[in-house]
């Protein structure tokens, strides 16, 4: 496991909603440590809390796969590693290229093609994982129906303006999923939903492969140190005062530019729904116009997170990096950390609980209808990049058309669902695209 959350940090290209479909590839597919239920269960969860989505989901499954909160931490790093040590080597250069020792023209050229080449990228994997959750948790008339709906949802929501509630917006297929499946799947013989998080002593459904690592799952949570009830108040004491300090050094305008940033980080990763991209205006409205980074810095710095492996929250470290010399190293390791925890900390509260309902046939009942969703809600994800990658410089920024980024998405997907090719060899064809475009 250790080995594939240090592959995933590596390899995990195109934000957030594609490293959904990583997860799904290396979790269930290559070695059977999950099931589609469980999987979907934590991503429903993670959806629904602050912070960023995927690297909560990381946190997740570590900790379900192993059983061990520990352990789960180890991977958590593991993911998080690469791309901290990306872009505060970025942040340092990007330093010395303001004092006139180095240019950047080339190196910002090719990450923006690259980010260009991302967009067939995530549609491929994101589909490919799509299609492949659906043939475990659209099963009968119900959950398909719920799919389907869900997937309308998904795409009729952003025609309405809900303003400052529209990151809420995300939650709505969840929640009627969660209201479908009280309505329609309760007296259904065939709800068979997997909740053995941390706490939990439930058995694989029947007909689904038991790996090493799931048959040592109870022996591993019994050894854990702490009770489920005292992690999760514990936690959510942790993450409540935490922010209060956060909001009261933002607010007073308390202690030293560098302490302001850190609160600036640890707000923004408590306060966003959604991932990467949400967390823009908030990082902008606490940093930038405090005047605690420079605009033309956060500007680069998320450019970069966007076209490199691992999650978009860690441009923290890039912003650290902007102090420059061993105190902008120590910054930017310290703004990676605070910005991911408040998510993690919000993880360790909300999946004992969950654990805690699993016998409830109510809630059994709910998560089927809400895992049936996720499906939708994931297939309305890729449809609505595929739909905008068609329109001229909405997605694609860096060439006249978009239509050679339409047909790597569609051999993209020929790859993946009928060859069975590895994601690996589109990571590879990718990198490989944006180089030859950014030389021509």
């Amino acid at each position: 496991m250790i080995r594939s959350y240090a592959q995933l940090g590596l390899t995990s290209f195109g934000g957030p909603v594609a490293h959904i479909g990583y997860y799904r590839t290396a979790f269930i597919e290559q070695t059977c440590w999950m099931d589609d239920d469980a999987f979907a269960e934590r991503l429903a969860l993670c959806q629904a809390l602050p912070g960023p989505t995927s690297s909560q989901m990381a946190f997740a499954c570590a900790w379900h796969m192993s059983g061990r909160l520990s352990l789960a931490f180890v991977c958590l790093g593991l993911f998080l590693l690469p791309s901290m040590l990306i872009l505060l080597a970025l942040g340092l250069f990007f330093v010395a290229a303001a004092s006139g020792g180095l240019g950047l023209n080339g190196l910002q050229a090719f990450m923006g093609h690259l980010s260009d080449w991302m967009v067939p990228l995530v549609i491929a994997v994101i589909t490919h994982a799509t299609l492949g959750m659906a043939r475990s948790l659209s099963v009968g008339a119900g959950r398909r129906l719920t799919t389907l709906l869900a997937f309308a949802i998904v795409l009729i929501l952003p025609l309405w303006d809900f303003g400052s509630l529209q990151v809420f917006a995300q939650l709505t297929p969840i929640l009627f999923g969660g209201a479908m499946g009280l309505l329609f799947l309760r007296e259904r013989k065939g709800v068979e939903i997997l909740a053995d998080a941390p706490g939990s002593d439930t058995t694989p459904a029947q007909g689904a492969p038991i790996s090493a690592a799931a048959q040592s799952r109870a022996g591993a949570r019994a050894r854990e140190p702490i009770s489920p009830s005292l992690l999760t108040s514990s936690s959510l004491l942790a993450f409540s005062g935490l922010l209060a300090a956060a909001l009261a050094i933002i607010l007073f305008d308390l202690g030293p530019a560098r302490l302001q940033l850190l609160a600036g980080l640890y707000e923004a990763g408590s306060l966003v729904f959604g991932g990467g991209h949400i967390v823009l205006p908030l990082l902008d409205e606490v940093l930038v116009e405090p005047g605690l980074v420079p605009e033309s810095a956060f500007r680069t710095g998320y450019g970069f997170a966007q076209a490199i492996p691992g999650p978009v929250f860690a441009v923290a470290a890039f912003l650290g990096g902007q102090v420059g010399g061993l105190e902008g190293l120590l910054l930017g390791v310290a703004g990676t950390v605070v910005i991911f925890l408040p998510g993690v900390l919000l993880v360790m509260a909300v999946v004992p609980l969950s654990a805690s309902f699993s016998r409830n046939r109510a809630y059994r009942a709910a998560l089927a209808g809400v895992n049936a969703a996720v499906v939708g809600l994931l297939g309305a994800t890729a449809f609505s990049l595929f739909f905008l990658l068609w329109t001229p410089g909405a997605l694609v920024q860096h060439s006249d058309t978009p239509l050679p980024q339409v047909g790597a998405a569609l051999v993209g997907l020929f790859m993946l669902w009928v060859l069975r090719l590895p994601p690996l060899l589109l990571i590879a064809l990718t990198l490989t695209a944006a180089l030859i475009t950014t030389l021509l």
